[in-house]
C-alpha cells in the first residue's frame, strides 16, 4: 500500500499538473474516509503520510471543548492535564496501522480517485477565478429563454444572460463567442460563472487585446459611453508625442476598429481624443458636428454648443444619440443652438 500510494502521487503529479504536496494532501484525506468506514462509530481520524517511503500514520483525533457533547470526537478541556492546549485544539493517539482485504483496498482507490478529480476540479476553478474582468472563448452549448450555457475552457459551464447579450445579436448551438467573465461564484466544488457582452469592460478588454498600445497603456482609455450594438464614444489619450493616437487604435486600413466592431456585431465606434481643456473635449465629442461655438456655465455644468441649422441632425444624432453619448462621455450637461439662437434641446 505504501508503494502504490508513492506511485499514485507521482502518476497524478505528472499527468495532471498538481502540486505534489496537493497530491498528499489528497491522499491524506482518502485514506482518513476509508479508515472511518472501517469503524462503528464517528470518531474522528487524522492520516499523515510520509512524503519520502510513503509510510502512512493514523491517528484518532479528540476536539478540546467546553461542553461535550460527542464522547466520539470531543473531550472536555478540564480532563486535560496540558494547560497550553485550548479550546478547539486537538489532542490525539497514534493507533495501529489498518489492514486493508482486497474490498478496502478497492474502496481506497475508488475515494483517491474521487479526491483527485476533486483537487484537479478546484485547481481549474482556481484558474477560472483569477481570469474574472478578462475575455474567455467558448461554444454556444445550450440556448434557454434567458440566457445560454456556454462552455469554455476545461469543459466547465458559463452563464450568459440576455440582458449581458448586444442588441439583436443571435447565436446558435455551437457557435464559437467571446465574453467577459463579470462574476464569479463558488461553493467548494458547485460554482457559477458569469458572462457579459454588455458592459462597458469587455469592449475595453477588446481593445486591449486589438490595440497593442492600450495593453501596454502607452496609450490610456479615460472614458467610454457606449449604446450597446449600436454606438460608442471612447475618450483615449498619450503622452507619447511620437503617437497619432486616433489613427493606431484605428488601424491601417481601420483594420484594427473593425476587428473590434464586427466582435460586436457591427457596432460604431467614435475614436475621441481626450482633452483637459472641457471645451476642446466637448468638441472633439460631439463629433462629426461642427461647432461654432460654446458657452459654458461651470457651476450647473452645463454647455451650450451653437451649430448651424444644416448641421442640426449630426449633432444630435439618430434618436438623440450622439448627443447622448457625448454628454456621457464628457460628463457635462450639452444643450444645442442652431445659429439662429433657437435651443434645440
Amino acid at each position: 500500500m505504501n508503494k502504490e500510494i508513492l506511485e499514485v502521487a507521482e502518476a497524478v503529479s505528472n499527468e495532471k499538473s498538481l502540486p505534489r504536496e496537493k497530491i498528499f494532501k489528497t491522499l491524506e484525506s482518502a485514506l482518513e474516509i476509508a479508515i472511518k468506514k472501517k469503524y462503528e462509530k464517528k470518531i474522528n481520524i487524522k492520516v499523515y503520510i510520509n512524503r519520502k517511503n510513503g509510510i502512512f500514520n493514523i491517528y484518532r483525533r479528540w476536539i478540546i471543548v467546553k461542553n461535550v457533547k460527542y464522547p466520539e470526537k470531543e473531550i472536555n478541556i478540564k480532563n486535560i492535564k496540558n494547560k497550553n492546549i485550548k479550546i478547539g485544539e486537538y489532542i490525539q493517539n497514534k493507533i495501529k496501522s489498518i489492514k486493508f482485504d482486497r474490498i478496502s483496498t478497492q474502496t481506497v482507490k475508488q475515494i483517491i480517485i474521487q479526491k483527485m478529480r476533486e483537487a484537479e476540479k478546484l485547481m481549474i476553478l482556481k484558474k477560472i477565478k483569477k481570469k474574472t474582468g478578462k475575455i474567455i472563448s467558448g461554444f454556444v452549448k445550450k440556448i434557454k429563454n434567458n440566457y445560454l450555457i456556454i462552455d469554455i475552457k476545461y469543459n466547465l459551464e458559463a452563464i450568459l444572460l440576455r440582458k449581458h447579450m448586444i442588441l439583436k445579436e443571435k447565436f446558435k448551438k455551437g457557435d464559437k463567442i467571446k465574453a467577459l467573465i463579470y462574476k464569479f461564484k463558488q461553493t467548494n466544488y458547485k460554482y457559477k460563472i458569469f458572462l457579459t457582452r454588455y458592459k462597458n469592460k469587455f469592449l475595453k478588454e477588446l481593445f486591449k487585446i486589438q490595440i497593442p498600445e492600450i495593453k501596454k497603456k502607452t496609450i490610456k482609455i479615460i472614458n467610454i459611453s457606449r449604446d450597446p450594438g449600436l454606438r460608442t464614444k471612447i475618450a483615449i489619450k498619450t503622452k507619447d508625442k511620437r503617437i497619432d493616437p486616433i489613427g493606431t487604435c484605428i488601424g491601417i486600413k481601420g483594420l484594427r476598429i473593425k476587428k473590434i466592431s464586427n466582435e460586436l456585431s457591427g457596432e460604431k465606434i467614435d475614436i475621441i481624443l481626450w482633452n483637459k481643456n472641457p471645451k476642446k473635449f466637448v468638441i472633439n465629442a460631439m463629433a462629426p458636428a461642427k461647432i461654432i461655438n460654446i458657452k459654458i456655465n461651470k457651476i450647473k455644468k452645463k454647455m451650450e454648443i451653437i451649430v448651424k441649422e444644416n448641421n442640426i441632425a449630426k449633432a444630435i444624432g439618430k434618436k438623440g444619440q450622439n448627443i447622448k453619448l457625448a454628454s456621457k462621455l464628457t460628463k457635462w450637461n450639452i444643450d444645442i443652438i442652431n445659429n439662429n439662437k433657437k435651443n434645440i434641446k
